[in-house]
């Protein structure tokens, strides 16, 4: 597969915790913005951060000024995910993911949000409009489902290497809640239930646009 340049618009949505009207706040109250879920997540994240001090925190990104952002060629996997109990617990069963989706097993993935405490915006993608759930919808700045085997903590870190091409160390990683979605959509085709561990970066500015690097069969637009 050849590379394809995807044309973006860089962009984060500001918040201003603790403020009513903030643009995040109006943002969130319109219908049809985020799936249900990622907009729950967004509600807890919001209350989290405003009633907190945020550290002051560095992150190393992969970066080159010089090259232009190029997405990257991607060959379609069978991927497999650990099969939970209802309470979370492993069975020691994994299935494909299209079988645990059309199944409705219960497994985990990861949220990856990113903060940038200078200027008080939150990274945000745009669903591709081919996805089996929620499709052209704003969403999660990354996101994955946590393979067979495989732990949350490095999960985050490869997603988030794999969709934004953006590389961070692990104590960049603040686990801060998991949040269990319950949902059926497309006519009962696809059932998610899905426990999520959700991570917090903080950066001191937001992550230049030099040190993305895009899927193609991410096709996002981030929000800024």
């Amino acid at each position: 597969m050849g590379f394809r340049k995807n044309v973006l618009q860089f962009y984060f949505c500001k918040t201003f915790f603790g403020k009513s009207s903030s643009p995040l706040t109006i943002f969130l109250l319109l219908p049809g913005n985020f799936p249900p879920a990622t907009s729950s997540v967004l509600h807890l994240l919001f209350y989290q951060i405003s009633v907190r001090h945020l550290p002051n925190s560095s992150t190393k990104t992969k970066s080159d000024s010089s090259k232009e952002t190029m997405a990257e060629p991607y060959i379609e996997q069978v991927e497999y995910l650990d099969v939970l109990t209802k309470t979370g617990k492993k069975t020691g069963v994994s299935k494909p993911r299209g079988d645990v989706h059309r199944d409705g097993d219960y497994h985990k993935a990861v949220h990856v949000w990113i903060f940038a405490e200078s200027t008080q915006e939150l990274l945000l993608q745009k669903r591709a409009d081919y996805k089996d759930s929620w499709p052209g919808l704003w969403d999660i700045s990354s996101a994955g489902h946590i393979s067979a085997g495989d732990s949350s903590l490095i999960t985050a870190q490869r997603e988030l290497q794999e969709e934004l091409g953006v590389i961070l160390p692990k104590d960049a990683f603040e686990l801060i809640f998991i949040f269990l979605e319950e949902c059926v959509t497309n006519n009962g085709k696809f059932i998610n239930n899905e426990y999520s561990d959700v991570y917090r970066v903080t950066t001191l500015e937001p992550i230049s646009r030099e040190a993305f690097t895009l899927q193609v069969r991410k096709l996002i637009i981030i929000l800024s």
